[in-house]
């Protein structure tokens, strides 16, 4: 589990996936929260790490494909 102030990550290993809740503020009620199966949560770390390359002007080894493949 990683708790911050304005987000928590929790791994549920009997159903191989991940709870991600976020706040606004650190204190409030209700908060929405997404829920990532391990193909889901490969997507998305891909997708971020596609975003954090193009922030640093990296040049890719291979041509990602239209549909991120």
């Amino acid at each position: 589990m990683l708790k911050k102030d304005q987000f928590e990550i929790r791994m549920n290993p009997t159903y191989k996936s991940i709870l991600f809740q976020v706040s606004d503020t650190a204190w409030s009620e209700g908060r929405p929260a997404l829920v990532l199966n391990q193909a889901e949560l490969f997507e998305l770390l891909h997708a971020f790490l596609a975003i954090n390359r193009s922030f640093n002007k990296e040049t890719m080894y291979y041509e990602e494909g239209p549909d991120g493949a």
